[in-house]
């Protein structure tokens, strides 16, 4: 059988940031500066099994409290979500997901960062360090969202397997890139526009493509924009 998903939208019904600030505290935590520009989309989402959808989808059981400190936003981070640049962007969006009786997914973005329309969706935990720059329309995940064998069954939810993603301090994350589960990617990495992640990228590497691959490894700290200059090594 399906299962069956709630959902708690705070951003909602021409609310803003600053309207729901107070009300969902202890969920979203944001800290000194943050500039949250536009209207991005915040999520709590329960999935659970069920063996008779139309029976439990008549009752709700999701909990605000239970998604406190799903989403935390450090000090002077940005999150654009208008569409007026100069590319194509999108809304922010930040969905913190929870398994039937597990511990909520949680969203913990460092210092500094600059998000444009970025998607992450957290099954267990996505963690981003300090003066990560994202390109517009970035997607992470680290839940591939349902098993991948014998779907349809009344455990597809505790059968979904996760594993915590990682983007450490100073990397660039290009436009339209995909993160996918148990990735890490290191200190001073660029990734390439429209590269698919799903192995981990050392510090200081330049990775690109569909899979991603390594393209250069560069050679102690290289400032950002010289490495992302380097990106034409692969055109």
């Amino acid at each position: 059988m399906p299962c069956v998903y709630e959902n708690i939208f705070p951003v909602a019904a021409g609310k803003t940031f600053d309207d729901i600030k107070s009300q969902y505290g202890n969920q979203i935590l944001v800290q000194k500066d943050t500039h949250i520009i536009g209207a991005p989309h915040f999520a709590f989402t329960l999935v659970r099994d069920s063996d008779d959808y139309h029976r439990d989808a008549q009752y709700s059981l999701i909990q605000q409290e239970d998604f406190n400190n799903s989403i935390t936003i450090g000090q002077g981070t940005v999150l654009y979500s208008e569409d007026n640049l100069a590319f194509e962007n999108r809304p922010v969006r930040l969905t913190a997901i929870k398994v039937n009786n597990q511990p909520a997914g949680k969203i913990t973005i460092g210092n500094g960062c600059v998000m444009q329309g970025t998607v992450i969706v957290s099954y267990e935990h996505v963690e981003i360090g300090d003066q990560v720059l994202f390109g517009p329309k970035v997607t992470i995940m680290d839940s591939s969202g349902h098993p991948v064998t014998n779907r349809w069954q009344n455990d597809d939810a505790a059968r979904t397997r996760s594993a915590k993603v990682t983007i450490k301090d100073n990397a660039w994350i290009g436009m339209g890139v995909t993160i996918l589960k148990g990735v890490t990617i290191g200190e001073n990495a660029v990734i390439g526009a429209n590269s698919v992640v799903y192995q981990n990228v050392p510090d200081n590497c330049i990775a690109m493509g569909n899979p991603a691959k390594i393209v250069k490894k560069l050679d102690g700290y290289v400032p950002r924009e010289e490495a992302i200059q380097q990106l034409d090594i692969a055109s």
